[in-house]
């Protein structure tokens, strides 16, 4: 494992390029004072061959000291340029003459300096770097030449270099601005939307919904036939529960979350609620059981309600798809899922598929939201026609996913 002070890849390999580069100007230097160029002033024969190396051996530290280099390679060629002005033949030689002041490894050195450092420093730094390489107090034209060769022309290219690399970093940081400004707006507006529709179902659902169960309440109580007064039993409960979840998906659209901030993390998904769907299935017409298996774990409240929709969702297909036909639900609690079953059998004879009335009533986006809920949930979810006739909706969830509200799908 990787220690958490270890550098960068790209600085390794930056400190690697530099150590090749090293040992290159080191090789070179020495191939150079073997040939041709030895200084003759008092300091001895090696004396330039002595400051080109301690130059070529600051390179390996240009990545992490940047600032100390430069003043060794200025110190360096200062004391070039001062030791040959007293003494000629110090630092540089003579027999033959070389236009040359400054150590090989320069140019490098101006590099990282105006590419590493602050602008200003760098600038500072080039300035004495060329002054004391161009030595403009003994004029020779090939001296300026090699000087600024070896100085300003690789400043201004990393200067430049560093310009672009600048641009294109605040074009990029503009970039992701403007993408999260464009987003933020985006889930402004979704807001917006979201109140609007909250506010629109409150007034006119909710409201319609209301008169119908208070309808329902009053057509149980006045009426003088023992079915009538189941049938609008049956509807003022059904509307008590569709404003109930009516509720919830207004929360939903305010707020990003249907359960309170006090609701607890885990929850144990009841098997009375389930009880009234299925009581509900069976009170239409569609005979419906409940089978649990397992102990009742505690689950997240997405998956309690995923799980609850799925149950609703296959009921009521059941009775508008297949009128009359027996239905099982089945809850299998293991350890870490949670499996949640619903078959029903074909209609029974008499009753044709879809004849209650109620298939063409649907959207046909039903399974579809399951299983993009489901999916949601991470979990996995299945609905076929069953081998012996009839319909089956499976779906396996996990007993726990994160409740940040980006799940709290209605």
């Amino acid at each position: 494992m990787t220690s958490a002070t270890s550098p960068p890849s790209g600085t390794r390999r930056a400190q690697a390029f530099l150590v090749v580069l090293m040992a290159a100007f080191a090789l070179l230097d020495l191939a150079i004072f073997r040939g041709v160029q030895r200084t003759s002033g008092p300091l001895g024969p090696a004396a330039g061959l002595v400051l080109s190396l301690l130059a070529d051996a600051c390179l390996p530290f240009l990545v992490r000291f940047p600032g100390a280099v430069a003043v060794v390679a200025c110190a360096a060629t200062a004391l070039a340029a001062v030791g040959d002005t007293l003494a000629p033949g110090a630092f540089t030689p003579l027999d033959p003459v070389t236009p040359v002041t400054a150590p090989l490894c320069t140019p490098v050195i101006v590099w990282f300096v105006v590419n590493r450092v602050p602008r200003r420093q760098a600038v500072a730094y080039v300035a004495v770097l060329a002054l004391a390489a161009t030595r403009p107090w003994t004029p020779e034209w090939e001296t300026a030449y090699a000087g600024v060769v070896a100085t300003v022309l690789p400043a201004v290219l990393g200067l430049y270099a560093r310009a672009h690399r600048e641009l294109l970093r605040s074009l990029r940081e503009r970039a992701e601005s403007t993408e999260r400004e464009r987003l933020l707006l985006a889930e402004r507006a979704r807001a917006a939307e979201r109140q609007r529709l909250a506010g629109e179902m409150h007034d006119i659902v909710t409201h319609h919904v209301t008169e119908i169960v208070l309808a329902a309440g009053a057509l149980k109580v006045s009426a003088a036939d023992h079915g009538v007064r189941a049938a609008a039993e049956h509807i003022r409960d059904a509307g008590s529960r569709t404003l109930t979840e009516l509720r919830d998906l207004i929360g939903i659209l305010r707020h990003g979350h249907a359960h309170d901030p006090g609701e607890p993390a885990r929850v144990t998904l009841d098997p009375s609620g389930l009880d009234v769907l299925t009581g509900s299935a069976t009170a239409a017409g569609n005979p419906a059981t409940l089978r649990v298996t397992g102990t009742p774990e505690a689950v997240t409240p997405a998956i309690a309600r995923g799980a609850y929709r799925v149950v609703q969702e296959a009921l009521t297909n059941a009775r508008k798809h297949a009128p009359g036909a027996a239905v099982e639900v089945e809850l299998v609690h293991d350890r870490d899922t949670l499996t949640v079953t619903v078959a029903n059998a074909p209609p029974p004879a008499g009753c044709a598929p879809g004849g209650s009335g109620l298939a063409a009533s649907g959207s046909g986006l039903g399974l579809d939201g399951l299983r993009r809920r489901i999916a949601l949930l991470g979990g996995r979810f299945a609905a076929a026609p069953a081998p012996g006739g009839g319909f089956r909706v499976s779906a396996t969830l996990p007993a726990s996913v994160p409740t940040d509200g980006s799940l709290d799908v209605p």
